[in-house]
């Protein structure tokens, strides 16, 4: 069996969102064919011109937009205008680029078209036969740039790589040695510091073998020696006649 150590390094950056529950709030403006803040009316109508004042929003790190009231900024259907109506769930798929620039579901290509209401023009991701007197716009956040959806925090990847570890084992668990913990700057993050953790972790497991014991073999025995012939017994010799009596 392997004996193996594991290493693993972690690293996490600071960033302006930790947790989903953050949020980092912002003002818009448009530019394009119609120029000027974003303000608001009271029912959550987002719009350019119109005399209304400047409209404050604030951007979570799921990239969903919810007004200064608090109230859940949507896209509705089917005309696509973009509002904060009360009690609504705010969509998600919003993001602010590095350069401020403001996108929803990745297009930064917005419209904004007539309302007949002093000047004032509504907002939509798209033009359609609902609405007339569009103007192709962009809206740029004047803060929280790099934040919504598909951002993410600067951050050092971990590695976990199997080291092996000579010497026969003990059978004895070992326990993780905390390494030597370091503080390093994130580049691009103003005043971050990444603190990496180094965990060394040993398992030690026994090698197992069969040695075959050798067996003495048991000695023959030696054979019983056959018995000798018993000689053959030498014949009696006859008698010798008795001679005759004369006459």
């Amino acid at each position: 069996m392997k004996n193996f150590a594991t290493v693993a390094a972690f690293a996490a950056g600071a960033n302006a969102f930790v947790g989903r529950s953050n949020t980092c709030c912002f003002h818009l403006s448009a530019s394009g064919g119609a120029s000027g803040t974003v303000g608001q009316l009271d029912d959550g109508q987002n719009r350019i011109y119109g005399g209304l004042p400047e409209a404050e929003f604030c951007i979570d790190s799921n990239g969903a937009i919810t007004d200064g009231d608090g109230r859940g900024c949507i896209i509705t259907g089917p005309t696509t205008q973009f509002q904060c109506d009360e009690g609504a769930t705010p969509m998600t798929g919003w993001s602010i680029n590095s350069q401020g620039q403001v996108s929803y579901n990745g297009d930064a290509d917005f419209v904004a078209c007539e309302t007949g209401q002093n000047g004032g023009l509504n907002i939509y991701t798209t033009e359609s036969s609902a609405v007339t007197g569009c103007k192709d716009i962009e809206l740029t956040a004047d803060a929280c740039s790099s934040s919504g959806s598909g951002s993410s925090s600067t951050a050092i990847p971990g590695s976990s790589t199997p080291v092996p570890v000579p010497g026969q084992s003990t059978g004895a668990s070992v326990p993780s040695v905390p390494g030597p913990s370091s503080s390093v700057p994130v580049p691009g993050s103003s005043g971050s510091i990444v603190t990496i953790y180094t965990t060394v972790t040993s398992t030690y497991c026994p090698e197992s073998s069969t040695v075959p014991v050798p067996t003495t073999g048991v000695p023959s025995t030696t054979g019983v020696p056959g018995t000798s012939g018993v000689p053959s017994t030498t014949g009696v010799p006859g008698t010798s006649g008795v001679p005759g009596t004369s006459g």
